[in-house]
């Protein structure tokens, strides 16, 4: 199978704001807490730099704040307290929250010692909490198995880096089989990191992560570069399946930092990771479908100067890896510098 040059036009689609920042599902973590006397704790685990996204909850109507509606700032989040006159919270009522979020994880405690755990996503632009779900468990299996597989899905497709480390991929590779070894590798090797981090057998500081992902980009740029200067092989063209497995175990830790972050209860962690796992997968063979048929679009076409496009093309990815990794690492040291 010849391969052309191809997919300028998803480039310019995955340069789009905001994507140099870390791995973020999206998602908040938060935990109620009920009081004997029918008053209430909300606590909202967000860092500082994004307490913007989070507004005051609205709570049933003989719900009232106990201290100011925003919240007030303690260890790593927010509290928002109030109480409700009448009757307790019951599984009739809903709390809306209006945050711009994907979603929120929401673990109960009531007063009676029960306790839930639901995720609840983002419809239009509020959180609609349904206290009936936090009653008892967390649902069934097929209903958390659905949610984390869509969150694997959501994850994929707002994961630019991994997407573009893909496309570099795409570009080196040629042959149906080759291309069929070569993602099957990086799929595995995402597949153990992600799974060792999360279960807790590997432990790692996130932005250091993400900036080295970074630059995994940026040298996957550099060897097509070189290959279309000189039209030799180099180790990662003659054997792309080792250079993807190699990537593939860096980019799994970064997988792992977003799934990390929506605080899994241990008896949650087997079921999230499988199909967190599955859901990356669905999504990333999708994007890979896309690209294979842009190709055999533009295999039809005989223009010559379409050749000139993959090193161009490689030229956008690595100068945007690049500044990917600057942006990151200045992240790094810039509190070192300012302590």
């Amino acid at each position: 199978m010849k391969r052309p040059a191809m997919f300028g036009w998803l480039l310019l689609a995955l340069m789009t704001p905001g994507t140099g920042a870390a791995h973020d599902l999206g998602v908040t973590q938060a935990t109620l807490a009920e009081r004997a006397d029918a008053s209430y704790e909300l606590r909202v685990t967000i860092a500082p730099n994004r307490t913007a996204l989070v507004a005051a909850p609205r709570l049933p109507s003989r719900c009232k704040f106990v201290d100011h509606p925003s919240g007030r700032r303690a260890g790593d989040g927010l509290v928002y307290e109030f109480a409700c006159q009448d009757s307790a919270l019951s599984a009739n009522d809903t709390i809306e929250l209006p945050w711009r979020r994907e979603g929120a994880m929401l673990s109960a405690t009531w007063s009676n010692g029960a306790k839930g755990r639901r995720f609840f996503p983002r419809e239009g632009k509020t959180i609609t909490v349904d206290l009936s779900l936090l009653q008892a468990g967390s649902g069934t299996t097929l209903d958390a198995a659905s949610r984390y597989t869509w969150l694997g899905i959501e994850h994929i497709a707002g994961g630019t880096d991994h997407l573009l480390f893909i496309l570099g991929l795409l570009l080196m590779v040629e042959g149906a089989t080759k291309l069929l070894q070569t993602i099957t590798a990086f799929t595995i090797a995402h597949s153990i990191t992600l799974a060792l981090a999360t279960l807790g057998f590997v432990h790692f500081s996130p932005a250091p992560v993400e900036a080295a992902i970074a630059l995994s980009i940026a040298f996957l740029a550099a060897e097509i570069v070189r290959h279309h200067r000189s039209r030799t092989k180099s180790l990662g063209y003659r054997f792309p399946w080792g250079l993807a497995f190699a990537f593939g175990l860096l980019h799994g830790l970064g997988f792992s930092g977003a799934l990390s972050e929506l605080g899994l209860a241990s008896s949650e962690i087997p079921l999230a990771l499988l199909f967190f796992n599955v859901g990356v997968e669905i999504g990333q063979l999708a994007f890979v479908g896309v690209l294979v048929l842009a190709r055999v679009a533009l295999n039809r076409m005989t223009v010559a100067h379409f050749e000139r496009l993959d090193p161009a093309l490689a030229y956008g990815i690595g100068g945007l890896a690049m500044y990917w990794f600057l942006q990151r690492t200045l992240a790094i040291v810039t509190p070192v510098f300012s302590s």
